[in-house]
């Protein structure tokens, strides 16, 4: 049976992710017999960069893993660059199971932005939450979201991320957001892959 081992960006996305990436598998890609695995969390792209060699090591050894799908945050800078520079260095590591790179431009709550009018009315969002302008240009998102909630109330990724997660309109996301249909991208791309190559998303400029 195929499993995915996440490496995320933090606390938030530990449950998010396995949520979200299992949506994707069942729901859009009909890839019933996948599993997700418990993600490794590597507190962001420099972070992973300096112990990158042992985060591919222990996805590597997850009982059972078939492929990894590396899925981080880009506050500043190219994601496709940064993506590619990755994707580089881990081949350079001769990995024996496929790997996709993902960067979230420019954070994982862009994609929520993205699909708002699905989220709009849930957890201290009120029911005409709106957000018109391009998603992945805004810096700190999650500020944005708590003025938009009642006075005294914050978003939380460790609550919020699973849940909107587990809500957010898919298709919403990938027509608003580019790094929303890279995820989509990549997850076909393990689904497809068997030998152990490495990707990055975007794979091309217009992408």
């Amino acid at each position: 049976m195929p499993k995915i081992v996440p490496i995320v960006e933090g606390d938030g996305e530990m449950e998010a992710v396995p949520i979200l990436l299992r949506r994707i598998l069942h729901d859009r890609l009909r890839a019933y017999d996948w599993q997700v695995s418990l993600p490794k969390k590597a507190h962001g792209l420099p972070a992973l960069r300096k112990k990158l060699s042992n985060f591919i090591r222990y996805a590597q050894i997850e009982p059972e893993a078939t492929h990894i799908l590396i899925i981080l945050d880009l506050d500043d800078g190219c994601p496709m660059i940064e993506a590619q520079a990755l994707a580089e260095e881990i081949r350079q590591l001769t990995p024996r199971l496929p790997v996709a790179v993902v960067l979230a431009h420019r954070e994982y709550e862009a994609w929520f932005l993205a699909s708002l009018p699905s989220l709009a009315g849930r957890d201290g969002l009120p029911p005409d939450a709106f957000y018109g302008d391009e998603v992945e240009n805004i810096r700190g998102v999650k500020g944005w979201i708590t003025r938009q909630m009642p006075r005294g109330t914050i978003y939380k990724e460790t609550s919020h991320q699973p849940a909107w997660s587990a809500q957010m309109d898919l298709d919403m996301a990938e027509s608003r957001s580019r790094s929303f249909q890279r995820l989509l991208n990549a997850i076909t791309f393990l689904r497809d892959s068997t030998a152990p190559i490495v990707s990055p998303f975007p794979m091309n400029a217009n992408n």
